[in-house]
């Protein structure tokens, strides 16, 4: 237990030791001596002269758009390199600058970006340490947020024009977020041309409920940019109506994994085919596969992969691992290969050998894992760790006909389990970039005749020698399958499809992530409905729309009224902390269990996230909480913080909670523990005292002198009363004030 402020405080001012006065011993605050020196000057210079732009310079920048660093000392800032990956298609300039304020006890760490001729600032990133005064009650208001953000991007002087993306301000994660969390409000902003938005080129600004800009990210940089005209262009009703006419749809399986619950579901859903991306304004062409064409592809027939003849063939160890030497051999000359470790393991319910290892050689090294089905030899997932550099020229000796020929080979001899359950890849399934190094095929799984979505047989195969670069398998085991005669019509989802069609102009380039200076933007026709951040799908069973993925489009805020707690209620109901039916359901007033008690204060001081695999939980000491248990990660994570008494043999969750207890947790999660057991030293003011269970008195008097819970006008703390959502949702407020309070 660590002995904290706050427990000091506690010790002099709540309780009276028999003879012995408190000590609350100082904190030593001695200012640290500064280490910077005129050599450190010079090379922060010299660094910066290096690309022509000096740190006085960098420095005078972050004043002009940020009046609180004013008076910041030079002495306090320093350059960083800026590092470059592998295969990264960014030609700009880029300038890193790091403030820490060494004067301070506990400097906030605080970045900045700029890039090119001007010194646009491209990142901004600021964590404060104290962030207590951004807890709720927040200081501004989502629309005050607002308006500092947009403020904001006046001084950062962006050149262009800019709106604010309310779609992309409206996500949310299903996680919960905890009470100890600084209030943020998240803007996006679309840059324009001509009243037209740019793709790739959001500008997102974080505001903290206190008012201050933590992050900032700018545009990618383009330089100069032509863009293409804007007369001339085709009308979206009239394209709309054209693509409405010309579209099609085709059954599918869909596979949706629940991350909270690492459950699979399989659905029937109707998709269209081919897969467009979006419409040339100018002429109406479709973009589809890469390329605009003048004509949707017709539909393509599936066909099967023959079935292996080969037989499954387990593998010790030492044979994994001289598979994995023979597919990872090189002749590159001063590169050696090193096998750092093969560990046996279980994977969504597959034993693999987990095999890690790096390429060596003088200038440094680069790794990957790969593995290996124990029970079969197959290859479960496959990738060969390799440098890249966009400026060399591809080396093409392979075609993409005997490129297909190879991967079907290496199907044949390193996934050939269930083989016939996979199609040859269609051309609208890949995608293959011709300054790529490899050719891209996706073999989909079959089932009933058509496709299932989401499982596959991924093959990289090298444009130069042919080699294997890349194998990985996507098979679900799903048991229960919707029957294909529930489904609607294909007339009808095609009809309620079409109902959803929408068309949006963009800006767009067909490289997005090639930002030469001299590229030109091509701009077209953008469906809303099959950009990548739209998550859902059509149910082909009920005919409706279903969202998959673990985040989304926020739905509206489920509001409550109560008399004394409503902001309190609602806010933990926003955060996901609390989970109700229905506004109308729900009743502040009504008592809450101990495990309704346990999730509202775990999820207020933690996140809390899907739990391991069934293979890989370990037990509780309760003999009724197991891994399949609804509350079992509540349970897990509070045993970590020490909140829960693991001495009992069970935890009733539907016992109801008392005041006492809550002290209990309250005060275990303040790790105050060892503090609360000295229940003999203490001073009750309380009526009730004699009410109090003996071995909680000292965490009841914690509790009080916090602030967590109070005594009532007669001065009884009713420790025996049972607690209600709004007391425990005003507690549970205080408590995370209090935690992330620099006096914690």
């Amino acid at each position: 237990m660590k002995l904290r402020k706050v427990s000091a405080l506690i010790l002099s001012t709540s309780m009276i030791f028999t003879g012995i006065a408190p000590t609350l011993h100082a904190e030593e605050s001695g200012t640290p001596q500064s280490d910077s020196s005129e050599e450190q000057k010079r090379e922060n210079n010299q660094v910066a002269n290096e690309d022509s732009v000096s740190l006085e310079q960098l420095i005078e920048r972050v004043k002009e758009i940020f009046p609180k660093y004013k008076s910041a000392k030079e002495e306090y800032f320093r350059l960083e390199f800026n590092h470059r990956f592998p295969g990264e298609r960014d030609y700009s300039e880029r300038y890193n600058l790091v403030y820490y304020d060494r004067s301070q006890k506990n400097p906030s760490h605080i970045s900045f970006e700029f890039v090119g001729e001007e010194l646009e600032l491209n990142r901004y990133y600021y964590h404060p340490r104290n962030e207590s005064d951004a807890l709720f009650p927040p200081k501004v208001s989502e629309e005050e947020a607002e308006k500092l953000a947009k403020e904001f991007l006046k001084k950062v002087d962006l050149k262009g024009e800019y709106e604010l993306n309310e779609q992309n301000n409206s996500y949310y994660f299903s996680y919960n977020r905890p009470l100890t969390e600084p209030i943020e409000y998240r803007f996006s902003f679309n840059k324009l041309k001509d009243g037209i938005p740019i793709q790739n080129q959001s500008i997102s600004v974080t505001v903290l409920g206190n008012g201050e800009i933590t992050q900032y990210r700018g545009p990618r940089y383009m330089g100069e940019v032509d863009y293409e005209s804007t007369s001339n262009l085709m009308s979206k009703s009239e394209l709309l109506s054209e693509l409405k006419a010309q579209i099609n749809v085709e059954l599918q399986y869909l596979i949706h994994r629940d991350y909270n619950t690492r459950e699979e579901t399989a659905y029937l859903t109707y998709r269209e085919t081919p897969m467009i991306r979006g419409l040339s304004a100018k002429n109406g062409q479709y973009y589809v596969n890469g390329e605009y064409v003048d004509e949707l592809p017709e539909s393509e027939e599936l066909k099967q992969l023959p079935k292996s003849s080969k037989n499954p063939n387990p593998l010790t160890k030492d044979e994994a691992r001289s598979l994995a030497e023979e597919l990872l051999a090189t002749d590159e000359e001063g590169v050696e290969l090193r096998i750092d470790g093969v560990m046996e393991r279980e994977v969504d319910g597959i034993e693999v050998y987990d095999i890690r290892y790096m390429y060596h050689s003088q200038n440094g090294g680069h790794g990957s894992s790969i593995q290996i089905n124990k029970n079969t030899g197959e290859l479960q997932r496959f990738s060969r760790a390799r440098s890249y550099n966009p400026e060399e020229e591809v080396d093409v000796n392979v075609s993409q006909e005997e490129a297909l020929d190879l991967a079907t080979d290496y199907i044949n001899k390193f996934a050939f389990s269930n083989m016939e359950q996979y199609v040859y890849p269609r051309v609208s399934d890949n995608v293959n970039r011709d300054d790529s190094p490899e050719y891209h095929f996706i073999f989909q799984r079959i089932k009933d005749g058509i496709l299932v979505s989401g499982n596959y047989i991924r093959v990289d195969v090298s444009k130069e020698n042919g080699k294997l670069l890349h194998l990985s398998i996507r098979h679900t085991n799903v048991e229960q399958w919707p029957s294909l005669d529930q489904v609607v019509g294909e007339e009808k989802a095609l009809e309620d499809i079409k109902d959803k069609l929408d068309l949006e102009l963009f800006y767009v380039t067909e490289e997005p992530y090639d930002i030469r200076d001299t590229e030109e933007k091509v701009l077209q026709y953008k469906l809303s409905y099959l950009r990548d951040y739209d998550s859902s799908f059509y149910n082909a069973v009920t005919g409706d729309w279903k969202n998959t993925r673990p985040y989304g489009q926020k739905d509206e805020d489920q509001t409550v009224s109560h008399p004394w707690a409503e902001e309190e209620l609602n806010f933990l109901i926003s955060n996901q902390i609390l989970e109700i039916e229905g506004p109308e359901q729900f009743d502040g007033d009504q008592v809450v269990t101990r495990g309704e008690a346990l999730e509202i204060l775990t999820k207020s001081i933690d996140r809390v996230y899907s739990g391991p695999a069934p293979e890989d939980a370990e037990p509780t000491p309760f003999e009724n909480i197991g891994h399949d248990h609804p509350l079992y990660n509540i349970v897990m994570e509070s045993l970590r913080r020490g909140i829960l008494d693991a001495e009992q043999s069970t935890f009733d969750v539907d016992e109801k909670m008392t005041r006492e207890n809550l002290a209990f947790w309250y005060v275990r999660a303040l790790e105050l523990d060892s503090v609360a057991k000295m229940h003999d030293i203490f001073n009750y003011d309380f009526s009730d005292e004699q009410d109090i269970s003996k071995e909680l008195k000292g965490y009841v008097v914690i509790a009080d002198s916090l602030g967590l819970i109070s005594k009532d006008y007669k001065g009884n703390i009713l420790p025996k009363q049972e607690v209600t959502y709004a007391q425990l949702a005003v507690s549970s407020l205080r408590l995370a004030k209090l935690l992330a309070s620099e006096e914690y």
